[in-house]
């Protein structure tokens, strides 16, 4: 029975990532994520990386020999590279991406400033390439962004393994005689080639949960979105207001809860046309987002009424409310052409008033008050703020009025 050689297992190992960089987008998504694109791109590397190792091994002593082996290392730091930017979309902006950066550079330039002595390039990329992989590997914790761990942990501990092999034949090329080259019939380079291959079996696994996830996410943030504003929907929103609710309670600081809607929608629509009509809305929600804290919450209720949640005392609803006033105001004239206005009702959490479906009702009921009233103002519901409500919709009718 023939015994397999490094040559041989280096080839499978090329040809198995290359196919695995290959195909992996078949099986996702199409279009397929950044992430997955640029997990894709550190398989491709990976295999280009193998594929050169072998060359410049066929052709040691000769021209091509040295220009080989420099593309080697140039196409494995790239491969970390693409890997860490994978995770920085799956996961958030990761901590240790600046020092994999370096690593990523330096791994190649002590490559070529040795290029003449097999032993200390070897140990050097060597020494760089199993850090790089380690910070890939430490990258995979404190994920800013929701993320299971399970594909985590398992890149993590496969960085482990890698890492703790790199590092191994760093020190073996640099202390022993036993591995004076990487693509000779050692043990030692068995070895690493077939950790390689388990480790990057590993390493597709884990990237096809963390896209399975991602996907899964893009579904339920589309459940939770609406459609043309790009805000929250109705049910998103009665998602997070429990939350919201609680929260003001137990810190003690107060909650309004607006409704607002465009005034003469319908007008705008029949008048400009149904696709005004949208841009109309979706600039109010680039307006809101804009003027809104990152901690509040604005959401697409109906039609063209939307629906806030904010921490503000009933002074801080006034300000807010007329600089939305004003903001919506200068932006619709400068980009649709035409002015829009808008109407608010506001109810305030109190002891006595602590239920969403209470506080909507009073919201809405003083939304009605704001368009009998005239249109263009801001109404608190009468029973929690009599008689500083009134004091605050005459301060807008004001802004209304000189507009």
């Amino acid at each position: 029975m023939p015994q397999l050689d490094f040559t041989s297992m280096a080839i499978l190992i090329a040809l198995n990532l290359a196919v695995m960089g290959a195909a992996l987008p078949l099986v996702m998504d199409n279009p397929v994520s950044q992430a997955a694109r640029h997990a894709q791109r550190y398989f491709l590397l990976q295999g280009i990386g193998w594929a050169f190792i072998l060359a410049a091994g066929r052709m040691r002593g000769m021209a091509w020999d040295a220009p080989l082996s420099v593309a080697a290392a140039c196409a494995a730091a790239a491969a970390q590279w693409q890997m860490a930017q994978a995770l920085q979309n799956w996961l958030g902006a990761r901590r240790f991406r600046p020092v994999l950066f370096t690593l990523c550079l330096l791994g190649p330039l002590g490559f070529m400033v040795w290029l003449d002595n097999m032993v200390w390039r070897t140990a050097w990329f060597s020494l760089c390439h199993g850090l790089s992989v380690a910070c890939l590997g430490a990258m995979c914790f404190y994920p800013i962004r929701p993320a299971p761990r399970s594909w985590r942990y398992l890149m993590a501990a496969s960085a482990c393994i890698m890492g703790v092999g790199l590092l191994s034949r760093s020190y073996l090329a640099a202390a022993t005689p036993w591995l004076q080259e990487f693509a000779i019939d050692t043990g030692v380079n068995h070895t690493f080639v077939i950790m390689a291959q388990l480790c990057s079996t590993l390493v597709l696994v884990s990237i096809l949960v963390a896209w399975r996830d991602e996907t899964n996410q893009k579904l339920r943030d589309l459940a939770m979105t609406d459609q043309l504003t790009g805000l929250a929907n109705r049910h998103a929103l009665l998602q997070v207001a429990p939350r919201m609710l609680a929260h003001a309670q137990r810190q003690h600081i107060a909650l309004a809860v607006l409704l607002l809607d465009l005034d003469h929608f319908k007008a705008v629509n029949d008048q400009y046309g149904h696709t005004q009509g949208d841009l109309a809305l979706q600039l109010l929600a680039r307006v809101l987002k804009a003027e809104m804290r990152t901690a509040e919450t604005a959401a697409r209720w109906g039609g063209e009424e939307f629906c806030l949640l904010i921490y503000a005392q009933p002074y801080a609803v006034e300000i807010f409310f007329q600089r939305l006033c004003l903001a919506l105001s200068h932006r619709s004239k400068q980009e649709l052409g035409f002015e829009l206005r808008i109407s608010a009702g506001c109810a305030l959490q109190t002891q006595q008033l602590r239920e969403l479906p209470d506080l909507l009702q009073r919201a809405d009921a003083a939304l009605y008050a704001a368009k009998a009233s005239g249109r263009g103002c801001l109404v608190f519901e009468d029973s929690l703020t009599e008689p500083h409500g009134h004091a605050a919709a005459k301060a807008v009718y004001a802004i209304r009025d000189t507009a």
